[in-house]
């Protein structure tokens, strides 16, 4: 299983951070669930399905389990990327790089197209986050955040995922 941070502002434009946990079940068929105690709209729920079919699950069974402490709606498509990044994580084995967030729409072509309520989502992760990946053409000018602008998913796995094998032969060497 793996856990990913998602962004997102609440009625009232109080961001907040919740918790997607992703796992692989390898001998399933194939299939999506998704679990949450939250509202999911129609665009976010759209969100959803196209992350996952712009994978390769084969046989894979993927879940999403969506953690909030609040019940409200989650009414946009941005947590569409960093549901992607996990269950892509998920089915390759490899983890989320420490202090990375993401915030994106994804449209069916796996281009990641732009998301409101920006500022709000950066000023929940000051302190937090070392890495912020965006759509391109929406980086702010951030002090103590890497602002990451990215077009594509190809460019998002890379800013935002890590072999763990990686992470160990670091810490090792160190």
């Amino acid at each position: 299983m793996i856990k990913i941070p998602v962004l997102a502002v609440l009625t009232g434009g109080q961001g907040t951070i919740l918790e997607l946990e992703i796992d692989a079940i390898k001998e399933g068929k194939g299939q999506l669930f998704f679990e949450s105690r939250l509202f999911l709209d129609e665009v976010a729920r759209t969100a959803l399905k196209t992350a996952f079919s712009l994978l390769d699950v084969g046989k894979t069974d993927i879940l999403v389990r969506l953690v909030g402490e609040k019940d409200f709606c989650l009414c946009s498509g941005s947590f569409a990327l960093p549901v992607y990044l996990g269950m892509y994580a998920c089915i390759r084995g490899l983890e989320l790089k420490p202090g990375a967030y993401s915030t994106g729409c994804i449209n069916d072509k796996g281009e990641i197209t732009p998301v409101g309520d920006l500022a709000e989502k950066i000023r929940v992760v000051l302190g937090k986050a070392e890495r912020l990946l965006v759509p391109e053409n929406q980086a702010l000018p951030v002090k103590g955040i890497e602002i990451v602008e990215v077009a594509n998913l190809q460019d998002a796995v890379e800013y935002a995922l890590i072999d763990p094998t990686e992470i160990s032969s670091a810490t090792t060497e160190n």
